[in-house]
């Protein structure tokens, strides 16, 4: 079974990368421009992981992983950032439930290897 990523990102050029690093054998990678649309896809379907970019339109990712939380408690929420940890982190894990952040100057096989781990050891339901 393929795993369902929602991608929240509008930085298209950044979700590109995204869906080039997350193999299309292994992930089915859902890509949203911004929070309001994320919110719209992840209503109609049942995602296994939501990557949220932190700062977009109409939705910042903060406010849409405390959507997501307040209606699924067990979807794992990872946010990338161009903002260090230290200046969101109260807010991505305390608010925004999230299970992880990645600033987006991180080396991009660190996120498919950090998934592929994080699935082996929390097999899909």
């Amino acid at each position: 079974m393929k795993i369902k990523v929602l991608h929240a990102e509008d930085d298209l050029v950044f979700s590109r990368i995204v869906r080039r690093i997350l193999p299309p054998s292994d992930f089915e990678v859902y890509h949203a421009c911004d929070g309001e649309q994320a919110w719209e896809l992840f209503t109609k379907m049942n995602f296994h992981y939501c990557l949220l970019d932190i700062m977009m339109p109409r939705l910042g990712g903060i406010d849409l992983g405390e959507r997501i939380r307040n209606t699924d408690k067990e979807v794992p929420i990872c946010y990338l950032s161009a903002e260090e940890l230290v200046l969101v982190e109260q807010e991505v894990f305390g608010r925004g439930g999230g299970t992880a952040f990645f600033n987006k100057t991180f080396n991009i096989n660190k996120l498919s290897l950090f998934l592929k781990q994080y699935f082996i050891t929390n097999p899909i339901r």
